[in-house]
């Protein structure tokens, strides 16, 4: 009980200690996911004008952003549909811009439960709130409701020292399942405690950062999901060390993880971001899954290709049992602006690419995009058309090493064997508002992450959806409401019809499929 009691006393303490000032911290991140990065999409689709130049645009394709790196809100007036953009922006990063919220700010701006700071760029912050997402499906005139994990009680706590930054995002709420794995607060539920946004974090100006803790990472222009590293997957526990090249216009990017802790499966990735032209954005990054005790220095330097890696190691200790075989992927990325509102993008993902062999198959995927937005009659409309491309085979691995986190890709959602279209619209009517239509076309092989291929097998033809193949067809609509920087409620009701179900020949069936989120934040 004395434990329970203690973050409530601290917290009464802080309110009451110190001089009133409501200065924030700079130094969070924006959370991988955040609406705030659907609208800095929006913007970079635009030249920068004279009025804009103060919010920069930077490594769009590698997330999280850190607020110190977005800077503060234009300084002019700006309208149509970068306006809209503007102002979201502005009102959802105020409060993280390093700006005094004591004295107001942009429309629709709210401030955090507590923020107090001190001289020696001492501060704290304290932002809670309701968040969560109830979700129906009617499937075979069977009705399924339910809480999305993450749906309860969230509470965000920030503590800075100097360039130092502990940041802690925890829910108690909805956790389905963890009674396999922990114990829940309440008995016979599944309500428990738990984060995904948590870490310690030193930032030196925009020049170079490091992060160590649990977050989502996104590498790539996709929208939906990007193909080596996307926000689709599982949080992961990681150091991330990332550095800013100004001259250049270039962004190197480290990254280590665990993904199975009890098995010593970890994960290496680095990235380098350029862009050459204010129109033009060029990504490549290498990731390797490995296995050790713990986090080896050859990939944890993050400057050795990660193919020469395990040579290295085998130099240096002959590897007879094939522990320290690796699995390396490369994605190749870019995004060009051709006009002013309208922009096109991709990515090329090679797990395997065997030029001397034909006994082992090539895995492979590639993704194509559009982005585009317009004025209509003193609204926003914007679009994003997206089509995925993903080989048998790609994330697997018969040796052990698949990139996987808790079961699920480290990359797009799908997994192998699949094509998907995704086509998306919005219409704004003014930055409260947005209503949104989105219709998908999924065609998935019989192979899953479970079914590697194992040498010596004869080899298919990868670029071949594999046995029967699912199709499915989806049709969405939603309403968002969006009138502040701590409130947000969107309805969501679509309708799902899906062909040779479960891959069974002739198996049809249909779903409708609704949602209700909610965000109520101070």
């Amino acid at each position: 009980m004395r434990n329970v009691l203690v973050a409530p006393a601290l917290l009464v303490a802080l309110v009451l200690a110190g001089p009133l000032s409501a200065r924030s911290t700079p130094l969070q991140f924006v959370p991988v996911g955040d609406p705030i990065e659907a609208e800095l999409r929006i913007l970079d689709l635009y030249e920068p004008s004279p009025a804009g130049d103060a919010l920069r645009l930077v490594h769009l394709g590698s997330r999280p952003l850190q607020v110190v790196e977005i800077l503060g809100p234009p300084r002019g007036a700006i309208g149509g549909a970068r306006g809209i953009a503007f102002a979201r922006i502005a009102r959802g990063l105020w409060r993280d811009s390093g700006a005094d919220s004591s004295g107001g700010g942009p429309a629709g701006a709210t401030p955090r439960l507590l923020q107090r700071a001190w001289a020696g760029d001492e501060r704290v912050e304290v932002s809670a709130g309701v968040e969560g997402e109830w979700e129906w499906t009617r499937l075979g005139g069977v009705d399924d409701e339910r809480w999305l994990d993450g749906s309860g009680v969230h509470v965000r706590t920030a503590i800075q020292v100097d360039r130092w930054l502990a940041y802690s995002h925890a829910f108690f709420g909805e956790l389905r399942g963890v009674r396999a794995f922990s114990d829940a607060l309440v008995s016979g539920t599944d309500v428990a405690a738990s984060t995904e946004e948590s870490y310690l974090a030193y930032t030196a100006g925009r020049q170079w950062s490091a992060q160590l803790g649990r977050s989502r990472w996104h590498w790539g222009p996709g929208n939906e999901g990007s193909l080596l590293l996307s926000r689709t997957s599982a949080p992961l526990n990681g150091l991330m060390f990332h550095a800013r090249l100004e001259g250049l216009h270039a962004d190197a990017f480290l990254f280590d993880a665990t993904v199975e802790p009890g098995r010593g499966e970890q994960l290496a990735a680095h990235r380098l971001e350029w862009q050459p032209r204010d129109w033009a954005r060029l990504g490549v990054s290498e990731a390797a899954r490995y296995h050790a005790g713990g986090w080896q220095g050859v990939y944890l330097a993050g400057v050795i290709p990660y193919s020469v890696a395990q040579r290295l190691l085998d130099q240096d200790h002959r590897d007879s049992t094939g522990a320290l075989r690796n699995n390396v992927m490369v994605s190749l990325d870019a995004s060009l602006r051709v006009a002013d509102g309208s922009r096109i993008y991709g990515e090329l993902l090679l797990d395997d690419v065997h030029a001397r062999t034909a006994s082992v198959p090539n895995k492979y995927g590639w993704q194509l995009g559009w982005d585009g937005a317009g004025d209509v009659r003193g609204t926003r409309v914007t679009w994003n058309a997206e089509y995925t491309w993903l080989s048998r085979y790609v994330y697997t691995s018969f040796f052990g090493r698949a990139f996987t986190a808790q079961d699920r890709p480290l990359g797009f959602p799908t997994g192998p064997d699949a094509r998907r279209l995704r086509l998306t619209i919005d219409w704004d009517p003014r930055a409260a508002w947005q209503v949104s239509a989105i219709a998908t076309r999924t065609d998935k092989g019989e192979n899953d992450l479970a079914e590697p291929f194992v040498p010596g097998s004869p080899v298919p033809d990868v670029a071949t959806l594999e046995g029967v193949v699912e199709r499915s067809r989806g049709l969405e609509g939603a309403v968002r409401w969006w009138p502040a920087s701590g409130v947000d409620v969107s309805l969501r009701a679509g309708r799902t019809w899906i062909d040779d179900a479960a891959h069974v020949a002739g198996a049809s069936t249909a779903a409708w499929r609704g949602s209700l989120a909610l965000r109520l934040v101070r």
